[in-house]
């Protein structure tokens, strides 16, 4: 089998269609281009064009990979996830896992801050905020030092979600379907009451 022709491709001038025999049979990038010595009229095995089609699946995923994880902060649990579920090679995910930690594109503290800015904006509870954390792979102790450090206004967010729910009518006039609503969004009991007390008109 030999390469008959290199093409740069238009929609991604940073890879380069391989063609083997006057057919498409993959492609790769510029630098995967350059490391590999390829270039017009190379012979290739059977074994090198199965080599090379894996190269180029795993650099097309990577691409992907890297788009995905720069559009919001990702803990590593959810980047295997997403892995997982673009059925990726387990030695892919660790050898990018690797990569993106040491460009701080995955780094569970920076994306359990974000997670909970995001949901404290929400009027979360600390309680719904740690276990989604949790539910996200963000270590307990991480978690708990983060509540620590920003806590304080989980009263503050409470009373802001209780001001909103007041102005729905099923909670207007029925003090007690919105106690097991809040509850139930993990505000404390005790909190609950205290809020509803400050609440209530003087």
């Amino acid at each position: 089998m030999k390469i008959t022709a290199l093409k740069q491709q238009i929609k991604n001038p940073q890879r380069v269609s391989v063609f083997v025999d006057e057919k498409y049979s993959f492609s790769l990038s510029l630098d995967e281009l350059v490391k590999y010595r390829l270039k017009n009229s190379d012979d290739l095995s059977g074994a090198d064009v199965k080599k090379f089609k894996r190269i180029s699946e795993d650099g097309k995923l990577k691409a992907r990979a890297l788009a995905w994880v720069l559009n919001r902060p990702h803990s590593v649990r959810e980047f295997r996830d997403y892995m997982r579920r673009k059925k990726a090679d387990e030695s892919l995910t660790q050898d990018l896992i690797e990569e993106f930690n040491s460009r701080k594109y995955l780094d569970d503290e920076h994306y359990a801050k974000w997670l909970y800015e995001m949901r404290a904006r929400a009027s979360k509870s600390d309680r719904a905020i740690r276990a989604e954390l949790a539910s996200k792979g963000v270590d307990r102790e991480m978690a708990s030092q983060l509540l620590e450090e920003q806590g304080g206004d989980e009263a503050e967010r409470l009373r802001e979600l209780i001001a909103k729910k007041k102005k729905l009518s099923r909670y207007q006039n029925d003090q007690t379907k919105l106690i097991q609503y809040l509850t139930s969004q993990g505000f404390s009991y005790s909190l609950v009451k205290q809020a509803l007390k400050i609440n209530k008109p003087e």
